[in-house]
């Protein structure tokens, strides 16, 4: 009798095991008939037992089904349990991360500035990385009582490179091999410490020139005349007078920089100098000059800042990717003062190529033209007219010429202008004589202004008061 009861109650039972075994969903039918035995929750347990089901059952989910006669609908009468993952590994850096913290301009106009340590130092045997390894999670069952296996957390891997190793006691510390200069690279996740090449006076007479593939450090002067050239970072302490510093990395002149316009200087990252006099220079990063930048041409990857706030751009040229900001720009002289925003780069070359071919053809059209107006004034001879009919042809030929050029160049330009939102703010004056250019866009100012921001709407150049 029971096993007739028992199968009677399974043809109004239905079970469905769904999602990976992770859940159960039952469904009782209604009965056919008044008289027919009623079912009790006891009875759904002993069928879900009999499926297989022993993790995860919801009983007070079967007693309602049973005591509210909810027939005919499908409800979940058992739920797994997910395995959890283990925590994630960290790392905790011995040293700052970032690579440099830029100035910031205000809503009122002044710079917010701190002093920042473009490089990181540190001695042999210190610790630089201390991993936290990822845990193991907990295991996980399914409707089934079927384990699940535990995962652990995800694991985070830095690429150490030369001066530096793990620790033998403790795989997880990593720490420097050498006295030098850490170099952290976020996007790759590595770590390295380079040598410090350290010059405790000037570049002078007594050193020579300082060609090396390490950071520099130059706690005097580097003099006229010499050069610092390195794939990594320079800092000098003292001025550079007259001399050239080659670095793939940053850039940090604490006095500042006096050239005589033919020295070069480039910096792969950014420049920091107190200021700048007459000098040529170039840095894929952001420039950042405390009080002066006179009378040079600078070609910045990113931004130009006058550091102090009574900060001065007087004179040269400065080609500028994103944006300038200075206390005062030119001075009450009329000193010429150009000062272009918004190139990309990575275009320039080409640029300044078919601008040159451009010019070199307007001068060959020039004595074309001028050969033209000579024969014609001379005597009809046969020869004239022949040498005319040739001269001219030429001149149509180089016209024909011309205007491909152009083509050209206009579409290098919508490469080379491509930089977004040109800008160039000035806290105290901007004086005449000062030209600003915003891409294509011209500016010649013609009277002193005070508390601006130059900005490109509709393709051209307007000023707007900031506070």
């Amino acid at each position: 009798m029971p096993d007739e009861t028992q199968n009677g109650f399974s043809s109004r039972v239905k079970i469905e095991i769904v999602e990976k075994k992770m859940k159960a969903l039952l469904e009782v039918k209604e009965p056919e008939t008044e008289e027919t035995q009623p079912i009790t929750s006891q009875d759904l347990l002993d069928i879900i037992s009999k499926e297989g089901i022993k993790f995860g059952i919801n009983e007070s989910i079967i007693n309602e089904i049973i005591e509210g006669k909810k027939w005919g609908e499908k409800f979940v009468i058992a739920e797994g349990l997910f395995p959890l993952p283990g925590e994630d590994a960290k790392l905790e850096f011995c040293f700052p991360t970032d690579k440099s913290l830029k100035p910031q301009i205000t809503e009122d106009g002044h710079i917010d500035y701190h002093e920042i340590s473009v490089v990181h130092s540190v001695e042999k045997d210190a610790l630089l990385i201390r991993k936290t390894a990822a845990t193991l999670g907990s295991k996980g069952m399914d409707v089934l009582g079927n384990e699940l296996t535990a995962s652990y957390g995800k694991d985070l891997n830095i690429v150490i490179g030369q001066g530096t190793y793990r620790d033998p006691a403790d795989n997880l510390i990593i720490k420097a091999s050498v006295d030098g200069i850490i170099f952290y690279d976020s996007q790759k996740n590595s770590i390295e410490v380079q040598k410090l090449f350290l010059v405790k006076g000037s570049v002078d007479f007594s050193t020579g020139n300082v060609n090396v593939k390490s950071s520099v450090e130059i706690q005097g002067d580097v003099k006229p005349g010499f050069s610092v050239k390195t794939p990594y970072n320079v800092q000098i302490n003292g001025t550079v007078e007259q001399a050239t510093i080659l670095c793939d990395g940053t850039l940090k002149v604490k006095e500042g920089i006096v050239g005589d316009g033919k020295q070069f200087i480039s910096a792969g990252g950014d420049l920091h100098s107190g200021y700048i006099n007459n000098q040529n220079l170039k840095c894929k990063g952001s420039l950042y000059v405390g009080s002066e930048l006179r009378n040079s041409n600078v070609e910045c990857g990113d931004e130009v800042m006058m550091v102090k706030n009574t900060g001065v751009i007087i004179g040269g040229k400065l080609i500028v990717t994103n944006k300038v900001t200075a206390g005062s720009i030119g001075n009450r002289y009329n000193v010429p003062t150009e000062i272009e925003v918004g190139v990309n780069f990575d275009f320039k070359g080409a640029h300044d190529l078919k601008k040159g071919e451009i010019i070199a053809l307007h001068k060959v059209i020039e004595t074309v033209k001028k050969n033209i107006t000579q024969i014609s004034q001379q005597e009809q001879t046969a020869l004239n007219n022949k040498r005319l009919i040739t001269f001219r042809d030429e001149y149509d030929a180089y016209i024909l010429k011309l205007e491909k050029l152009r083509k050209e160049l206009n579409e290098i330009e919508k490469q080379y202008y491509d930089a977004p939102n040109p800008v160039v703010y000035v806290t105290k004056t901007v004086y005449p004589g000062v030209i600003i250019q915003l891409k294509h866009a011209v500016y010649e100012v013609k009277e002193e202004l005070s508390h601006v921001m130059f900005k490109l709407v509709n393709d051209e150049v307007v000023f707007t008061n900031i506070k």
